[in-house]
């Protein structure tokens, strides 16, 4: 890893020192277990109407090819606040990961214009230097969740490579007293081929793995959840590079669903599960006061479906069929991760 990347890295763990330090001199006294939610979506291509120069993003403006006007923009936007309010059912999640979103001002209209705007989420996001601006982003509740750092970590393919986004890193306290270190990803696509672009996703699982590795050499007992569009599936090369420590689980597969889809995202006949959750391995043990308790869950919520005509079955419901707009959410399931809180008379810090 890149030293002014261990020097941010060790930065955000100055204050999770001082959390612990702090807590010593406090009993934490719990009435109820709690469980938490926490959500990852690639919403595909949320963008605004409006032409960045900086960005290629004119095929999402209303002169574009895909003529995205205000009303398309707005309809996408109750989508995904629609998937959102019915993934937890009476519970939203309390943190939630994103992909494909275009800047922040999208995550404001999407958390302040829809039917999230009563629920606390704020906003944690950088811009990358993907060509297209496509960021990875991460909704949080202010009541449950309190940040102390962020850092977006740079994935650098090379000079002669199409940059790609940032990794995202976020340092806080959950339900003020339980140090978490998110990260949240979007490895490069396999656009071009897939083995053409192997290389490229092995190098940001490299880049992931030396970060956690650098979380876990500073705090052994790291709570660390990473989650993502990795454009791998589980058992792929890449996504091997980030267990192969034995220090992070892939807790991704296999995962339940709701109505037996069996992936996150289909390709003609194929079903593929890019979209995943990895822990640190004292996350997977329900013995400590929190922990993970898996499966993942695909939301393949029926809403979320339409007849796949071509290749039989169903498929996610998506935005457009090529440049033929479909009203619909993503090309992608959402997924869910269950946070346990155990039940105990008091803990010492």
């Amino acid at each position: 890893m890149k030293e002014w990347k261990k020097n941010n890295i060790k930065r955000a763990l100055k204050g999770l020192i001082f959390a612990l330090q702090l807590s010593i001199s406090f009993a934490l006294f719990a009435q109820d277990s709690k469980q938490l939610g926490v959500m990852f979506y690639n919403v595909e291509n949320l963008f605004d109407t409006k032409d960045d120069h900086n960005k290629l993003d004119d095929e999402f403006t209303p002169h574009g090819h895909r003529h995205w006007n205000y009303a398309k923009y707005f309809q996408k936007l109750k989508n995904i606040s629609r998937v959102i309010l019915e993934s937890g059912g009476w519970t939203p999640p309390v943190i939630i990961g994103l992909c494909e979103v275009e800047n922040k001002k999208v995550l404001e209209d999407l958390v302040w214009k829809t039917g999230l705007n009563h629920l606390n989420y704020h906003i944690i996001h950088h811009e990358s230097p993907d060509l297209r601006g496509i960021d990875v982003a991460m909704l949080y509740q202010k009541n449950h969740f309190t940040p102390l750092e962020s850092i977006p970590i740079s994935v650098d393919l090379g000079k002669e490579v199409r940059p790609t986004r940032d990794i995202l890193y976020v340092y806080g306290l959950l339900e003020d007293t339980i140090p978490l270190h998110i990260l949240v990803a979007h490895f490069p696509s396999r656009y071009g081929g897939i083995q053409s672009t192997k290389p490229f996703r092995h190098k940001a699982a490299e880049i992931l793995n030396d970060t956690i590795s650098e979380l876990l050499k500073l705090e052994p007992d790291a709570n660390i959840i990473a989650m993502g569009d990795f454009n791998d599936q589980p058992e792929d090369e890449s996504m091997q590079v980030l267990i192969k420590n034995n220090h992070i689980v892939n807790v991704s597969s296999p995962a339940n669903s709701i109505h037996h889809s069996a992936g996150t995202l289909k390709h003609q006949y194929e079903w593929n599960t890019f979209d995943q959750f990895l822990i640190s391995k004292n996350l997977s043990d329900s013995t400590h006061t929190f922990f993970v308790r898996p499966p993942m869950k695909i939301l393949d919520f029926s809403f979320l479906m339409q007849k796949d005509k071509a290749n039989m079955g169903t498929k996610p419901f998506r935005t457009y069929i090529g440049y033929q707009y479909n009203n619909g959410f993503s090309d992608h399931f959402p997924i869910w991760l269950d946070l346990v809180i155990q039940q105990q008379a008091s803990v010492y810090r």
